[in-house]
């Protein structure tokens, strides 16, 4: 009896060892880092909000019930020419969303289909 219960032990730590080798993809955050661009423009115009310095939150998406949820992880402002880098982690789903008196705009991004220095343009909706 004893000698059954001993390969059972064997047979479940032996599986879990080995889901755990396998469910490693081997590749550290600073691997997963990417610096994308992100640019506000003007829905009317189709410029680039220059000189206006705009908040933009990153928001990141986790479960929630019973609807996702996406906390405020980073708070950045424009520079003048309208753009600012953000560095992301490719493995997660990120909502940008662009705010300030009478003005809104969002982007959804998968960090996945996202690739090293490229950009990303807001579309800035006035709300009057």
């Amino acid at each position: 009896m004893k000698l059954n219960v001993l390969k059972m032990k064997i047979i479940f730590w032996t599986f879990i060892t080995a889901l755990l080798f396998l469910n490693c993809d081997r590749k550290t955050e600073l691997d997963n880092q990417i610096t994308i661009k992100v640019n506000s423009i003007d829905s009317k115009t189709k410029q680039p909000r220059r000189n206006v310095f705009d908040t933009i939150d990153v928001r990141i998406e986790s479960i929630g019930f019973p609807t996702k949820r996406f906390p405020k992880i980073a708070e950045y402002v424009t520079d003048s020419s309208g753009s600012v880098k953000i560095k992301i982690d490719r493995t997660e789903k990120y909502l940008l969303l662009l705010g300030g008196p009478y003005i809104y705009g969002s982007e959804d991004m998968i960090g996945e289909k996202l690739k090293d220095g490229q950009e990303v343009t807001i579309e800035v909706i006035h709300l009057e």
